[in-house]
């Protein structure tokens, strides 16, 4: 028995040594490419990580601490992905998602940002609006799961229901602060100048809160993407959370690790190549960082 358990924990010294020789050459990679290929550099930098989680997670899974049907390896689920893909089926629930998410976003953005800026600009609108608002604001997305099934049904209303209201709050608050730290004496210089109200608004209240507007539509956007997940699995049939939440009753974790996977990378890309930049790019051009 000590014998055994010795040439156990040999083979794992060694395996942890090499996952540690692993990391230490890609970072050397790195250290070259961004000397002489930034752009290579910074897709190398952007997988890294990921596959730092995707080491640890093979050599967990080749540990075998628990059975393959509770902790698959990782070219189990990659295999799961691949046979999902072939089929169309992961696309059918990706595509879903999506659809429902941007509906929900939509109509958020399009209800938060004239409520923000009335708030923002008007005191009493302010003292009408804001008690109410704040009160809801308190109550999770998720909790009007009960009623968005029983008032829309089992089905994407619900979900998108539930979305809007995770991404109407942070939208609106932000407006509401962006509006508010804009200098007083900018609006006062354009009324002087006979600006109309529309004008004041497209060209002083807008730009100066802009950075803060962009700042809660993504984390709006964040917020959404996670009730939607919560909401796929409760009240539809179709869609990333739903695929999650039906596979568990058949022990499919390979599915259940897949569509983690697939929920991860779609909002790391979404971020990383869309609103980041965008984020980026707009407190830039109103001064807020130095580019």
């Amino acid at each position: 028995m000590t014998g055994a358990t010795g040439t156990n924990l040999g083979e794992i010294a060694g395996r942890v040594r090499g996952l540690s020789a692993l990391v230490r050459a890609i970072y050397r990679v790195q250290i070259v490419l961004k000397r002489r290929i930034p752009l290579i550099y910074a897709l190398v930098t952007f997988l890294f990580p990921l596959a730092i989680i995707g080491g640890v997670w093979a050599f967990l899974a080749s540990l075998e601490l628990y059975p393959d049907y509770l902790f698959p390896s990782p070219s189990k689920v990659f295999a799961k992905g691949v046979e999902m893909s072939l089929s169309g089926e992961i696309f059918r629930h990706i595509a879903a998602s999506m659809f429902r998410l941007s509906v929900g976003f939509v109509a958020g953005l399009v209800l938060a940002l004239p409520l923000g800026i009335l708030i923002g600009v008007n005191r009493t609108a302010s003292a009408l609006f804001m008690p109410p608002v704040t009160f809801f604001q308190a109550i999770p997305g998720l909790a009007w799961v009960p009623l968005a099934i029983l008032w829309l049904g089992l089905g994407p209303a619900a979900v998108i229901f539930i979305i809007f209201n995770s991404v109407f709050f942070p939208i609106l608050f932000n407006t509401i602060l962006g509006i508010r730290s804009i200098p007083e004496n900018m609006p006062n210089a354009a009324l002087c100048l006979g600006a109309s109200p529309w004008v004041l608004v497209r060209g002083v209240y807008l730009p100066g809160a802009l950075p803060s507007i962009v700042a809660g539509v993504r984390l709006g956007i964040g917020y959404g993407w996670r009730a939607l997940i919560g909401g796929e699995m409760i009240a539809t049939s179709t869609g990333l959370g739903f695929m999650i939440f039906d596979a568990r009753q058949f022990l499919g974790t390979d599915v259940v690790i897949l569509g983690m996977v697939v929920i991860g990378t779609l909002w790391l890309v979404l971020d990383s190549l869309i609103l980041r930049p965008i984020e980026k790019r707009t407190v830039i051009r109103w001064g807020t960082v130095r580019g």
